[in-house]
């Protein structure tokens, strides 16, 4: 399925994630999308993560310096922490340097760009490091470069706390980035680029038959990532769907699998219903693996069928959840069956 067709100088936002940017080579592929965007007539704004690896090498650099090494993997520490204050810091500097040479590229291809780091793009926080949650956006001056005619290129995964100092937002905090900008810029959508294109219907490492889906209904993908499934981050995707956004899961090369995210199910005459699939997804924990199968309520089974330690399901807003917990050892091999058994 196509994503949906813009209005005139319609705004999209791009999100151009670590598992795209592995090299600075892979900006030229990058670029060469925004620029098709623009000879489309679209006006873009670019919002990019470090490149692939970097984050990761900044926090195992950092863990060496400390005398607890797992500090900065705690979720959200106090403002007044030093520890956390000079990590975001540190953090900071991938997206920074992707967004200067992503504008970089774009200046190039005689397209005007300018760098914008997250508190220059608006993303207010609240006063916490290594996780800090996203409180306000004011994107003035990304309105006032895209009147210019230049493409804002944001470094995301960061903003400004109520503190006055520098935030960061957490594992997946560039969708999230994304996702609030352009709800705030009131954009047509939100294209989200990946290394394999769309969404699957499972991980591919596991479920190796799994197929790439057209459509996803928000509700659907945010559960299932809650429940494990690394695709978009779980709050990025609940941005959006209350703030009726759609966004686009694609590959840079356009002729590879597209995801559509539907934000908004009506109700009544000619309602729009759920996207008619089933999702899996698997959530590893030490010794046990929750294996959860996410879809409409009217698809779903009451249990899986799978011999299990323990099990279990929930509804949410027309969805239901059904869950079994398994050995770690028979997690890809339960998920075959579940697939096989259900989603095929």
């Amino acid at each position: 399925m196509p994503p949906p067709s813009p209005g005139p100088s319609a705004i999209v936002v791009d999100k151009f994630g670590g598992s795209v940017l592995r090299r600075p080579e892979d900006i030229a592929a990058a670029v060469g999308a925004v620029v098709a965007q623009r000879e489309a007539g679209l006006r873009p704004v670019v919002v990019v993560s470090a490149f692939e690896g970097v984050t990761d090498a900044i926090l195992a650099s950092a863990a060496v310096l400390l005398p607890d090494g797992d500090l900065l993997q705690r979720p959200s520490h106090e403002p007044d922490s030093p520890f956390a204050r000079e990590a975001d810091r540190a953090l900071a500097t991938g997206e920074t340097l992707s967004a200067a040479l992503f504008a970089l590229g774009l200046e190039a291809r005689g397209i005007a760009a300018r760098s914008f780091s997250g508190a220059e793009a608006g993303i207010r926080t609240a006063a916490a490091h290594l996780g800090a949650e996203v409180r306000r956006v004011l994107p003035r001056r990304l309105r006032a470069a895209l009147a210019d005619g230049l493409v804002p290129v944001v470094a995301g995964f960061q903003g400004i706390g109520t503190h006055g100092e520098l935030t960061t937002l957490g594992r997946g905090g560039t969708d999230l980035s994304a996702v609030v900008l352009a709800v705030a810029l009131r954009a047509d959508r939100c294209e989200l680029f990946k290394d394999v294109g769309g969404v699957m219907e499972a991980d591919p490492h596991d479920v190796p038959g799994a197929r790439f889906l057209e459509l996803v209904d928000a509700l659907q993908l945010e559960l299932l990532a809650e429940l494990g499934a690394e695709i978009v981050h779980p709050v990025a995707v609940r941005r959006a769907r209350r703030g009726k956004l759609a966004l686009v899961v694609r590959a840079v090369d356009a002729s590879q699998p597209q995801t559509v995210v539907r934000p908004v199910r009506r109700s009544g005459a000619g309602a729009q219903q759920p996207a008619g699939v089933l999702m899996l997804a698997i959530d590893r924990k030490e010794r046990i693996a929750r294996i959860s199968l996410v879809g409409p309520a009217a698809m779903m089974p009451e249990l899986l069928p799978v011999p299990a330690h323990g099990a279990g399901s929930f509804d949410a807003g027309g969805m239901r959840v059904v869950w079994a917990e398994v050995p770690i050892e028979h997690a890809s091999q339960v998920a075959q069956s579940v697939h096989a058994a259900l989603m095929i």
